[in-house]
């Protein structure tokens, strides 16, 4: 009987079938399209059993379409084409450059807020003029508005149909005295009702803000209200009147007027939040824009240049950054051991010339070190501690960190980038041994199951309970062991099964007493993997340009790992008890395994996902997981390398694209790199210590 849906056949699978054809042969077909010769066979294998019929006659030294086939041929190779000529018309065609992006804000946003983060929204959206407008704060995308901007900006989270709304910033509510009221001298903040409201005077914009409080409707119904906000100060100082203002105007009042602020305690801070058109192609650049908020809000981003904001931070500079990873994961090798080889060479090296943006260069007076863990736990321990500064991390461990590091409106750490991901979520495999009676994945109920907690086999193992209606903490007993640990458990005969991943799995089924579980139960479970970048937030404002240098290093690691992964895999082989047979098989592309440190939308989602899924369990409690995520200082290294953030935002391709990635870019580092390499692993002994 025929399994397959017709969502599981896609144009590929018609372009891969006349491929077959016109090459004659399997391994010809997978050459021309770049594919492996097993993929090739595969999507043909797949193609027939959705239907039902033989598409291709098989004989020694050819093969060819059958008349089935040739009919499936012309009646859809059409289409395939139809789909790559719309596909390379819009690229061709598409350019937001020059075009005016309509930004409406309310009236107090547009005049003091706006101002102040206006370059990162130009950073955000690069080549568009961004013109801004005054609408009213009760407004949100009408159907007329939809037509006169594209981005609002207001002080209202309201959803609607047609628009996607995140907030940005939160801001503390400051009274501001402008004199004459002494009762408030030495107080270090007030509550709402110690305030003389008769001695008030309010923006309507804050005066709509506080009356959303309900006991306070009724006090403020004789407040005087004002339109404009300089009007509102203007009159406030010469009648030494009080008013309440949210926090991101005090260094507007200060350097206009002598005042005094104190914080309000018992009144909701003033959120800003960014209503895009749910269908919009500003949708993704709005998400990026939404992590470039993501730094403490006291890192002087008022200041009018990128440069003078990283100089002039009241920095304590460290001489050393400390990078904790998994010593047992090879997805968080690239951003570990080979980012470090990268740096060193071009700490070393007097050949490469220093990039700059505006004023930034990228500082390498410092160590970086590379510290391995057997957990995720140990290393978020650690940075809770202080003692690491930068960790990469599995999801269930990255969720682990965020909650730990979450703090009502704040965060202790922040995901600034990816290290890998796995888009197929099918590299994770179960082991059991060989003369066990475990045959299905409900066989596992009641049994004794191994994973390392923290990692992408923990969060897989529960998912799967989860698709076949157990939970993994009732119907299973769940050890944490790492994999040496594990190992020796499958051979004691103490566990019943390990989950872990592919390459690890591999391994083992080379012993003769274990074996992998079938996973043609599992086709449908494909949930991406990631293993994420975290650094401390207090790191990252007292040193902004070692996370640069580490950034800019990674992304230049990505590429030498790309382009000469001969080399790359010898050098990971050599500073880590790794085969480069597990390095290749893991980085295989048939396993769906990339490097790319951009933080997709899509990481966003799965991390919501997770996030409310796991809640209550491992220690993961529910946080705001957008307001943790923060590209901005990855989107700084693009610009500093002339890359398009953006375009490799959206794409999932296993290599860098020549089209955006212009190698030119990059050969003044492959030279030092290829120079370098013999001198650089000459000593085993030297290269452990160093890593």
């Amino acid at each position: 009987m025929n399994k397959r849906k017709l969502e599981d056949i896609t144009l590929n699978h018609i372009k891969i079938l006349q491929a077959v054809d016109e090459c004659g042969s399997f391994s010809k077909a997978a050459q021309k399209l770049g594919y492996s010769q097993g993929l090739i066979s595969k999507k043909v294998k797949q193609t027939e059993d959705y239907f039902g019929v033989t598409l291709l006659n098989r004989s020694p030294g050819s093969v060819s379409l059958t008349n089935k086939g040739k009919k499936l041929i012309s009646q859809t190779i059409n289409i395939v084409k139809t789909v790559e000529n719309l596909r390379e018309e819009f690229q061709a065609t598409f350019s937001a450059d020059g075009e005016d992006l309509i930004l409406g804000a309310t009236s107090l946003i547009l005049e003091v807020w706006l101002k102040q983060h206006l370059q990162r929204f130009q950073l955000c959206f690069p080549g568009r003029n961004i013109k801004a407008i005054a609408v009213q704060r009760s407004r949100f995308f009408t159907d007329f508005q939809l037509l006169k901007m594209d981005l609002l900006l207001n002080s209202c989270s309201g959803y609607k149909q047609e628009h996607h709304c995140t907030r940005l910033t939160t801001h503390k509510m400051l009274l501001v005295s402008f004199g004459g009221h002494e009762s408030f001298k030495g107080h270090h903040l007030v509550k709402i009702n110690d305030i003389y409201l008769d001695n008030i005077v309010l923006l309507d914009e804050v005066h709509h803000e506080l009356a959303k409080n309900g006991f306070l409707i009724d006090k403020l119904n004789s407040v005087q209200q004002l339109q404009n906000y300089d009007e509102l100060l203007n009159y406030a100082a010469i009648n030494q009147k009080l008013t309440i203002l949210p926090d991101f105007c005090q260094a507007d009042i200060i350097s206009k007027y002598q005042a005094m602020f104190l914080p309000i305690e018992d009144i909701h801070e003033y959120g800003i939040y960014i209503h895009v058109p749910r269908w919009s192609e500003l949708l993704i650049s709005a998400e990026g824009l939404v992590r470039s908020f993501r730094l403490d809000r006291d890192n002087l981003e008022s200041l009018p240049n990128v440069n003078i904001i990283i100089a002039t931070c009241n920095t304590k500079e460290e001489n050393v950054l400390r990078i904790g990873i998994q010593s047992d994961s090879i997805g968080q090798f690239v951003a570990g051991y080979v980012t470090k080889y990268i740096f060193d060479l071009q700490k070393s090296s007097a050949l490469l010339e220093q990039p700059i943006f505006k004023n930034i260069e990228i500082n390498r007076n410092f160590d970086l070190q590379i510290l391995p863990f057997t957990s995720g736990e140990q290393m978020n321990r650690q940075m809770k501690r202080k003692e690491l500064d930068i960790c990469i991390l599995d999801d269930i461990s990255l969720l682990n960190n965020g909650s730990h590091f979450f703090d009502d409106f704040s965060f202790g750490s922040k995901l600034i980038g990816i290290a890998s991901y796995n888009l197929l979520g099918q590299d994770i495999n179960i082991v059991i041994h060989k003369d066990a009676t475990i045959n299905t994945i409900q066989d596992l109920k009641g049994k004794k199951i191994s994973t390392l907690f923290g990692s992408h086999a923990h969060r897989f193992i529960i998912t799967l309970f989860d698709l076949y209606n157990m939970d993994v903490n009732q119907d299973c007993r769940l050890v944490d062991e790492d994999p040496r640990e594990a190992s020796k458990s499958l051979a004691d005969k103490t566990i019943d099964a390990y989950v872990c991943c592919y390459t690890f799995a591999s391994i083992l089924e080379g012993y003769a007493f274990v074996k992998k579980l079938s996973f043609a139960q599992t086709i449908s479970l494909n949930i991406p993997s990631i293993r994420g970048i975290v650094c401390r937030s207090q790191f990252i404002k007292e040193n902004p340009k070692l996370v640069i240098a580490y950034l800019h290093d990674l992304l230049v690691a990505n590429y030498w790992f790309d382009s000469s992964q001969i080399q790359a895999i010898d050098l990971l082989s050599k500073v880590m008890n790794v085969k480069e047979s597990q390095i290749n098989q893991f980085f295989n592309p048939v396993f769906g395994n990339r490097i790319d440190p951009t933080l997709k939308p899509q990481w966003s989602w799965l991390l919501k996902t997770l996030n409310r899924r796991l809640e209550g369990k491992y220690g993961i409690s529910l946080f705001d997981v957008d307001f943790w995520i923060d590209d901005y200082f990855l989107r700084l290294v693009y610009n500093l390398l002339n890359l398009d953030y953006h375009f490799h935002q959206v794409s999932f391709s296993s290599e860098f694209s020549s089209s955006y990635f212009l190698e030119e870019q990059f050969n003044r580092y492959m030279k030092v790199l290829y120079d370098n390499y013999d001198v650089s692993i000459k000593d085993d002994n030297t290269k452990t210590n160093a890593y």
